[in-house]
C-alpha cells in the first residue's frame, strides 16, 4: 500500500481573485504576470487556474503570488470551482429572484399544489436518511394526493432537484420536541430532498444580499453543497458565530485570512469525487477522531491534491494561505496530471 509520510510542500494552496466583482471566464488566454517567474514552482498552476476562469490577478500585470487569501475571496473559488467541475464556466450567477418559489410540489399530472419561497419555508426534518417536509399543520388542512414530487431550486438559476415523496401525517406527542412533525406532508427516499434546508434563510438573505461574497453563498447552498450558518460560518468563526458573539460576516469575510483547513473542507464539498491515488494516508497533526474534518482533509490527501508544509507531512490547519499555494492546489484539482 502506498503511503504519504513527509510530502515536501513546494506550494501548496492558492488564493483567488483580488478583485471580487471580476467575472471569471474560461478559455482566456495567460497575460504572463510579471511577478511569477516563468518556470518557478507555481507558475503553470497559476496559468492554469487563470486560463480556465478560477482564479484572477491583483491587477492586469501582477498576481501577488505571496498574497494572502480572505474567506470571503475563498468562497467565491470554491464556488468557481464547484460550477467548472460541474460542466459550468466557472462563474457564480447573481441572486435568484427570492420572490419566487424555491419548493414546487406536484401530484401525479404534474399539478402544482404546494409552493413556498425562502421566507415561507415549511416545517421539516431532514437530520435522518428519509427527509420529512410537513406541507400543512392546521386543523383545516387540505386534502393532499398520496404522493408527489417536489422540485428544489430555481429555475434558469441551477440545477433543479426532483424527488419522490409519500404523504405521512403525525399528531404532536406530549413532552417531547415534534416540530417539524406535527401535520400533513411527505417523506423522501433520496436524502438530496433535504438539500433546500442548505439555502439560507430570510434572515442571512436580508442582512448580507449586499454582500460581494453573498451569491456565492447562496450558489453553493441552493446546490445543496453546505449550509451558511451550520457550517461555512461555523468554521469560518472557529465556533463563535452565536447571536451574541459580535462575529459579523459582513465585516470579517474580507477582513479575515482563510485557513488551510477551511480551504480544504471548502474544496473537498467543491470539487467532486476525485479518485484515489493513494490507498491510505498518514499526517501527523490530523487525527481521524480529533481533527475537524479529518475526513475531508484525509480524502485530499488520499487524492494527491494537498501535501504538507514540512518534510513530516504536517498539514497545519490553522496556518494562512498564499495566492501561490491555493494555486498549485486547485491546479491539482484541475489536472489529474498534475496530482502527486
Amino acid at each position: 500500500m502506498k503511503r504519504i509520510l513527509g510530502l515536501i510542500l513546494t506550494a501548496v494552496f492558492l488564493s483567488v481573485l483580488s478583485i471580487p466583482c471580476a467575472a471569471a471566464d474560461t478559455g482566456r488566454a495567460y497575460p504572463g504576470f510579471s511577478d511569477v517567474a516563468e518556470g518557478s514552482a507555481s507558475y503553470e498552476a497559476i496559468k492554469l487556474c487563470y486560463e480556465r476562469g478560477l482564479m484572477n490577478g491583483t491587477s492586469e500585470t501582477t498576481f501577488s503570488p505571496q498574497g494572502t487569501l480572505s474567506i470571503a475571496q475563498l468562497v467565491v473559488l470554491a464556488a468557481r470551482l464547484y460550477d467548472l467541475q460541474n460542466g459550468g464556466g466557472g462563474t457564480v450567477p447573481d441572486l435568484p429572484d427570492l420572490s419566487q418559489p424555491c419548493l414546487r410540489f406536484y401530484d401525479g399530472d404534474g399539478n402544482e399544489f404546494a409552493s413556498f419561497t425562502v421566507e415561507e419555508t415549511p416545517a421539516y426534518n431532514v437530520m435522518t436518511e428519509r427527509p420529512y417536509i410537513c406541507i400543512s399543520d392546521g386543523p383545516d388542512a387540505p386534502t393532499l394526493p398520496d404522493a408527489c414530487t417536489l422540485r428544489v431550486g430555481y429555475e434558469g438559476y441551477n440545477r433543479v432537484g426532483s424527488y419522490e415523496g409519500v404523504k405521512e401525517s403525525h399528531e404532536s406527542i406530549p413532552g417531547t420536541m415534534s416540530h417539524g412533525y406535527v401535520g400533513t406532508g411527505y417523506r423522501f427516499e433520496d436524502p438530496k430532498a433535504g438539500r433546500f434546508t442548505t439555502i439560507p434563510n430570510a434572515q442571512y438573505v436580508e442582512l448580507y444580499k449586499d454582500a460581494w461574497w453573498f451569491p456565492a453563498v447562496f450558489y453553493l447552498g441552493s446546490e445543496g453543497v453546505m449550509s451558511f450558518d451550520g457550517e461555512l460560518l461555523y468554521r469560518a468563526s472557529g465556533g463563535n458565530n452565536g447571536d451574541d458573539s459580535g462575529y459579523d460576516p459582513a465585516v470579517r469575510f474580507s477582513k479575515d485570512n482563510a485557513s488551510r483547513a477551511l480551504f480544504a473542507w471548502l474544496v473537498d464539498r467543491t470539487a467532486g469525487e476525485l479518485p484515489a491515488v493513494h490507498e491510505t494516508v498518514s499526517v501527523p497533526d490530523v487525527s481521524p477522531d480529533e481533527t475537524q474534518d479529518a475526513d475531508a482533509i484525509l480524502r485530499l490527501y488520499r487524492a494527491g491534491i494537498l501535501t504538507g508544509v514540512d518534510t513530516a507531512g504536517h498539514f497545519h490547519g490553522g496556518g494562512q494561505l498564499t495566492r501561490a499555494q491555493a494555486a498549485m492546489m486547485l491546479a491539482r484539482v484541475l489536472d489529474p496530471a498534475s496530482r502527486v
